[in-house]
């Protein structure tokens, strides 16, 4: 088990009766003028899990409306069902009266010792220790401390097509993601980290054009077994660019080598 962190503290919750919950939106979390989507969830889902029997969010959608400031913010969360294998509940996250995310989470409790019946293979790619560390400032240019919340490592392909030098314009990105060592590393709980880590990475389409916020409109993901303390291995792929919308798809693999968390996203791209 990890330490208590920064993100531990910035995700915690408070009841306030009749399933409403207050919290804090911690400014580091802030990607410009937005607070970053995949820490409001995980902020989510504090408050979604803390009545539940079951411990892990097996499958859980969100709908942005709105993005987030840093500050107080109100979540209310509604039971749907409550069923001895899987209880469901909608949250919804709101400053100011105004409604910014809708999400819908499905939870369920998994075995940390289960062995998959099937699983697709772990990717390829260099170890950590082989990758570039990603700062988004040097790209953005917006002012910010989200890199000092999570530290992303690319691998030397990623970091080339992100780069612009290289001639495979492949929207398609690989590495490691985890909490900063400056923080507090690994969370106390790994399974709170997933929703940020599906959200964290840099827009795919980054690859195809100059860096942009591309503000997400869905995005739906998969709790798929708990992960071991350590860095996560990712892989970030969008599938169409169209129109002005891209889809992106992440996968998240612990130490042990486990697919650990499945993401699917529909954004904008970045005008």
């Amino acid at each position: 088990m990890g330490t208590m962190t920064r993100f531990d503290t910035a995700t915690a919750v408070t009841a306030v009766g009749n399933g409403h919950y207050t919290a804090e939106l911690d400014s580091g979390y802030l990607i410009g003028s937005a607070i970053n989507g995949g820490y409001v969830m995980a902020t989510m889902q504090r408050a979604a899990l803390s009545g539940s029997t079951h411990p892990h969010p097996v499958s859980s959608s969100y709908v942005f409306l709105r993005p987030a400031a840093a500050g107080p913010a109100d979540i209310a969360v509604t039971p749907i069902k409550t069923g001895r294998t899987v209880s469901t509940v909608q949250a919804t996250v709101s400053q100011n009266e105004t409604l910014l995310i809708s999400g819908t989470i499905a939870a369920g409790t998994l075995d940390p010792a289960a062995t998959p019946e099937y699983e697709t293979s772990q990717p390829d790619i260099p170890p950590m220790e082989r990758c570039h560390r990603f700062d988004p400032r040097e790209h953005s240019g917006a002012p910010s401390g989200f890199p000092d919340r999570v530290e992303q490592y690319f691998t030397p392909d990623s970091m080339r097509r992100m780069e612009g030098r290289s001639s495979e314009r492949i929207p398609e990105l690989a590495g490691y993601i985890q909490l900063s060592a400056r923080d507090g590393g690994p969370s106390a709980d790994q399974s709170r980290f997933l929703p940020f880590a599906v959200d964290a990475l840099p827009p795919v389409v980054t690859v195809l054009d100059s860096w942009r916020w591309a503000p997400t409109v869905e995005l739906t993901w998969l709790m798929r077994a708990v992960p071991e303390p350590g860095p996560l291995m990712f892989v970030s792929r969008a599938d169409s660019v169209n129109d002005g919308w891209f889809d992106e798809t992440v996968d998240l693999w612990d130490v042990k080598g486990r697919l650990v968390a499945q993401s699917r996203q529909l954004a904008r791209v970045g005008r």
